[in-house]
């Protein structure tokens, strides 16, 4: 891990503190956290608009969406997604870059670090 990315995620993750949804440390996700953005994932269905806005949020994040692979993260940062975008109107730059401050993979040698 590289730990000024490190820094710099969790004080960037500060500013969502209001977001129950949000994690305050992008290495630490609680299980019940997990569990709760997966019901979101499984049971929220986005309107054709809003799908547009999760599209394009999937272009613009460094990992090409939640994640760099369709692991545990990606589902459950899918589903904070929805969540987002149909409870608090967030658009795709929004959720991007949330996801880029989420980001718990690699580190410096990473795809879309370094």
């Amino acid at each position: 891990m590289d730990l000024h990315r490190y820094q710099e995620q969790v004080e960037g993750l500060e500013k969502y503190s209001e977001y129950s949804v949000i994690p305050q440390d992008p290495y630490d996700i609680p299980v019940t956290l997990a569990k709760e953005l997966f019901d979101f994932q499984e049971n929220i269905v986005l309107t054709a608009d809003q799908q547009t806005i999760y599209d394009e949020a999937m272009n613009m994040s460094q990992e090409g969406g939640p994640c760099c692979c369709k692991c545990w993260r990606w589902t459950a940062f899918e589903g904070q997604a929805k969540y987002l975008i149909t409870q608090h109107n967030w658009t795709s730059e929004q959720i991007a870059q949330l996801w880029d401050i989420e980001d718990g993979c690699g580190g410096e040698g990473h795809e879309g670090h370094g």
